[in-house]
């Protein structure tokens, strides 16, 4: 059995983009504000790789959900980056997603205001939620 698990984990990775895809739908699976303190990032992304991995049909739904909406693939240290922003007041009070959009460009995920938006390039050539 054992053997088994470690097989399958070896093929079933969890990556950082599908996280933010999760945390982008799930605000309140997160850590309530004034409990932040509590949780250092990487455990929050820990235990949102923990909900995904008990359950294949979700991580599969949001694995897929990741791909329709085109979000870009991230490394962990960019996924600690953006959580970590997310955290600031600025991020937190407005209505497009809690994510630096240059982090994200091209990519479409839920806002706080749970309508979707898509990260484009601007004029100036950065990119903003619309």
């Amino acid at each position: 059995m054992g053997a088994t698990r470690k097989i399958r984990a070896a093929k079933w990775k969890i990556n950082p983009n599908v996280v933010l895809t999760f945390i982008s739908k799930n605000p309140e699976d997160m850590p309530s504000i004034p409990n932040y303190g509590d949780y250092t990032i990487e455990e929050d992304i820990y235990r949102v790789r923990l909900m995904l991995w008990h359950s294949k049909k979700r991580f599969d739904l949001y694995e897929r959900m990741t791909k329709e909406q085109g979000v870009r693939s991230i490394s962990e240290s960019t996924l600690v980056k953006i959580l970590g922003e997310s955290r600031q007041k600025k991020y937190r009070e407005r209505g497009s997603p809690a994510f630096s959009a240059n982090d994200l460009c091209g990519s479409r995920l839920l806002g706080n205001d749970r309508k979707m938006y898509i990260s484009k390039k601007n004029a100036s050539g950065n990119c903003v939620w619309t």
